[in-house]
């Protein structure tokens, strides 16, 4: 056990039925959010401690945290490096009601080379929005003070600005936009606290996607005639599980692969392509990794144990494919693609089936 106390007055006996609480806080609205012992509480029982307190008003509080002793030698750090983290030249607007947090994601975001605005809150985030400055991604946190609340932020947002990028961030994984562990399908949450590369990466692979949806739009509007392939080899022609939640996206996907000459089926859940995998075979599964419900990841590890010959081409705003996501032989087809970005991507999948 480890013990940590402090030089404060004291808790009421009140205050220490709550402290577990998310969200409970006897401080001011603004001066925090009081998320952090509820925090500590889920942490320490997702490792199979427990946390007691004794507090005294007058005295102070010794907070003991127990955790179950393991007899295994300790995990060596080595430095993560996953290739280039890149930023942009886009312009970001922050929103975010801790000052110290605000400052330091401003200055990560600046130094990626983003342009950056800032608002201490939903309502302050608004007023930029409307004043017409051109915004491609409004990264907001959950949950602050004020009337507004941050995903009503974003409906206006996109009221307003139809081709902006929403990313969420919080502390707490329960909140308006979580619902039972799940994401709202469309929606983006960067969980904190994080690292500087985890918010490149994140910022990075939302901006990416949503500038696909975005060309893609575009490119319904006007629908121009298929890039030609040039002097491409003259590829198998497959039958295709295309899974993505995003239908504009879908939708584009599968006319390009269908130009290709491939035979296409839609999913827009992992578990929806599951139950096809399981009434018939393909020659190749193309997926997005944000799906809703299980991840596009843990789906094609699955199509695998199902279907061991099956391609996997995993379709993503990420610049790589992410560890967890980790099928041998995986293509990356990076957001935004087109027609000659899958071509190139089915040419690698093509050498791999021989």
């Amino acid at each position: 056990g480890s013990q940590l106390e402090n030089t404060g007055t004291g808790m009421t006996p009140e205050v220490m039925e709550q402290v577990f609480e998310p969200f409970f806080s006897t401080k001011p609205v603004g001066k925090g959010t009081g998320l952090g012992l509820s925090m500590v509480y889920g942490f320490v029982k997702q490792s199979g401690g427990h946390i007691k307190i004794y507090s005294e008003l007058g005295q102070g509080t010794t907070v003991k945290i127990y955790f179950p002793r393991i007899q295994r030698s300790e995990d060596l750090v080595t430095d993560a490096d996953f290739g280039p983290v890149t930023g942009g030249t886009e312009t970001i607007l922050v929103a975010e009601d801790d000052e110290q947090v605000r400052a330091t994601v401003v200055e990560l975001l600046g130094d990626l080379g983003y342009a950056v605005l800032k608002a201490k809150d939903a309502a302050g985030a608004l007023s930029v929005i409307e004043s017409g400055v051109p915004v491609d991604l409004l990264f907001t946190d959950v949950v602050m003070p004020g009337p507004l609340k941050s995903t009503d932020l974003a409906r206006h947002a996109r009221e307003r600005m139809p081709d902006i990028a929403v990313l969420f961030t919080s502390g707490y994984t329960e909140n308006s936009i979580v619902h039972g562990g799940r994401l709202d399908p469309g929606v983006e949450l960067l969980s904190k606290p994080y690292t500087r590369e985890a918010l490149a990466r994140k910022i990075r692979h939302v901006l990416n996607g949503q500038q696909h949806r975005n060309r893609v739009r575009a490119s319904f509007a006007t629908k121009p005639p298929a890039p030609p392939i040039g002097q491409r080899p003259v590829l198998p022609h497959y039958s295709v599980l295309l899974v993505e939640d995003d239908f504009l996206i879908r939708m584009s996907t599968a006319d390009l692969l269908a130009e290709l000459g491939h035979q296409v089926s839609e999913a827009s859940t992992a578990e929806e392509a599951i139950t096809m995998i399981e009434a018939r075979s393909f020659d190749v599964v193309v997926t997005d990794l944000g799906l809703p419900g299980l991840s596009g990841g843990e789906f094609a590890q699955q199509a695998r144990k199902l279907s061991p010959d099956v391609g996997i081409v995993f379709a993503t705003g990420n610049d790589r494919i992410p560890d967890e996501a980790a099928v041998e032989g995986a293509v990356l087809l990076k957001k935004p693609y087109g027609s000659q970005e899958i071509a190139i991507a089915f040419e690698k999948i093509a050498a791999q089936k021989g």
